[in-house]
């Protein structure tokens, strides 16, 4: 079992829920030297390596079964890889967790935009679950 961080549409629990079957420890914790980015004409992000300056919080999910990092990774599809890294929880405890990183070769994807989860809990979440979630079932 691993601990997976999240960045994006994985953050919010209408989504998370869509995706594993099983029920999940969570806390808030932060990824250094990754940059989270907004997609072009698309509602959800992607993290690429950056400074060791830069940081991105996201939620992390502890102890998650094979079965469902499996269908973790069937719904991060091929623009990702997995990667093992260190992180800080909200206790201040370094950790390490499994994160989904683009690949270079799908930078071309990547706007200039920050990605903001605020705006995509008010607006781009309906979205998102409307043209991903509700054809993709698991």
């Amino acid at each position: 079992m691993v601990s997976i961080f999240t960045y994006g549409s994985l953050m919010f629990h209408q989504v998370w829920s869509r995706v594993v079957a099983g029920s999940y420890e969570r806390c808030e914790a932060l990824l250094q030297g990754y940059d989270r980015k907004a997609v072009r004409g698309e509602t959800y992000p992607v993290l690429i390596p950056s400074s060791l300056l830069s940081q991105v919080q996201g939620i992390v999910y502890c102890d998650v079964s094979s079965s469902d990092l499996a269908r973790l990774d069937h719904f991060e599809g091929e623009y990702y890889f997995r990667k093992t890294e260190q992180i800080i929880t909200e206790e201040k405890k370094a950790d390490t967790a499994e994160v989904y990183v683009l690949k270079e070769e799908y930078y071309s994807i990547i706007s200039h935009k920050a990605w903001d989860p605020v705006h995509f809990s008010m607006t781009g979440i309906h979205l998102f679950l409307h043209r991903f979630m509700d054809t993709d079932k698991q």
